[in-house]
């Protein structure tokens, strides 16, 4: 068979190898001397041999014929390939036939690459229900960097079911505003209890007209004497002054207020509210910067309050 095909006599060597059903050489000669995967496929199903099976889904994805490659594979019972199916399956967009070449491929080999590839193909083909009882049970998925995937393709359902998995509160109340879930954010960010997050969710429900929301999150920031300009700012800039106003007057009680909020509230009435400025320094002019609210009282010529300073 060997000399024959030396002698490119491809039609006589696959005929000797049939005959004497050295199948794996015979399939071989098919594909790349032949270089017919129709005759291939037929003779495949004829002897029905995993190894034969496993050379021709070699030959299939070499083509890009994905879902003919899977078939093969799945009828090979062979996982050893996945990383080339999951790279051609990528690149051809095939995620339904991934998903059933991984489920069959996690079976054989529990690679954390294999789980992980498998939760971000029920991400694409948007089968929440799989990928949820997918990672409720035990795994060996990379489930934060398939949630990072998924947030940064745009796909927040599922990154919402993954940030959730691993506890990741920060990333789950971003996703959650993406989402327009601002009540859900607001409680994710509690959770993660760091000011970038209170921030970001803040300044999304601002964006969203959700002051109640934008108020729970604001109390945590204004306490932070370094992030309290940004936050004016952001309501300034938005035209929100009255919301802005509400959110100081409500954060006056808290323990951890400081001049700063004192000081910029007063400044706030002297533009926008000037008749409440005299009583908010009655009460509170030793907690506020004297200088700064002077230059305010007098930009606004609030002469009865400049003379009480």
């Amino acid at each position: 068979a060997n000399i024959a095909i030396g002698n490119s006599l491809y039609e006589e060597a696959f005929a000797i190898f049939k005959k004497f059903e050295v199948n794996t050489s015979a399939i071989q000669v098919l594909i790349e001397h032949i270089t017919n995967l129709d005759r291939a496929y037929e003779f495949a199903e004829r002897c029905n041999e995993s190894a034969v099976w496993s050379q021709l889904a070699k030959a299939q994805l070499q083509q890009s014929l994905v879902k003919e490659a899977i078939d093969s594979y799945i009828k090979a019972d062979d996982p050893t390939a996945y990383m080339d199916v999951v790279e051609t399956a990528h690149r051809t967009g095939q995620w339904e036939d991934l998903v059933r070449y991984l489920t069959m491929a996690r079976k054989k080999a529990r690679e954390s690459f294999v789980e992980s590839e498998l939760i971000y193909a029920f991400a694409k083909t948007n089968r929440l229900a799989d990928l949820e009882e997918f990672i409720a049970a035990p795994n060996h998925a990379d489930i934060q960097k398939i949630g990072d995937r998924c947030f940064d393709d745009g796909m927040y359902e599922p990154a919402k079911l993954l940030y959730n998995n691993v506890s990741n509160f920060a990333r789950l109340a971003i996703t959650l505003v993406h989402l327009k879930e601002y009540n859900g954010a607001v409680e994710s960010a509690r959770k993660a209890n760091s000011t970038r997050t209170w921030k970001e969710v803040c300044f999304a429900c601002v964006n969203a007209e959700q002051f109640r929301l934008a108020q729970n999150c604001g109390l945590h920031i204004v306490v932070h004497a370094d992030e309290l300009e940004d936050l004016i700012n952001y309501y300034q800039d938005r035209g929100y002054f009255d919301e802005l106003i509400n959110l100081l007057e409500a954060a006056l009680g808290l323990e951890r207020a400081h001049m700063g909020m004192f000081t910029e509230l007063a400044i706030l009435y002297s533009k926008y509210r000037p008749e409440k400025m005299r009583e908010h320094l009655e009460l509170f002019w030793s907690r506020v910067n004297i200088p700064k609210v002077l230059r305010a009282a007098e930009q606004a010529h609030l002469w009865s309050e400049l003379v009480f300073l």
